[in-house]
C-alpha cells in the first residue's frame, strides 16, 4: 500500500510541476499529457500491487513468427 502512495504522490508533483507549464499551450498537449500520465500512473499502480502485466514484445512475437520461420526455412 506504500507504493501505492508513493506513485500517486510521485504523480501529484509531477502534475505541480508539469500541469502550469502546459496552460500556456494548447489543449491537445494538456490531453495527451493527462492521458499519458493517467497510462503511466495506473500501470505502475498495478505492478507495485504485483498484477501481472502482459509484455508486449510477446504479441509483437507472435504476429512475427511465422514470417521469421518462413524466412529461416528459405535461407536455411
Amino acid at each position: 500500500m506504500l507504493g501505492v502512495i508513493g506513485i500517486m504522490a510521485a504523480g501529484a508533483g509531477i502534475i505541480l510541476i508539469e500541469l502550469p507549464l502546459l496552460r500556456k499551450r494548447s489543449k491537445k498537449e494538456i490531453w495527451a499529457f493527462s492521458i499519458t500520465l493517467a497510462l503511466a500512473l495506473g500501470l505502475g499502480i498495478a505492478k507495485s500491487v504485483r498484477i501481472p502485466i502482459p509484455n508486449p514484445l510477446d504479441w509483437i512475437a507472435f504476429v512475427y513468427k511465422p514470417f521469421s520461420d518462413a524466412v529461416f526455412r528459405w535461407l536455411s
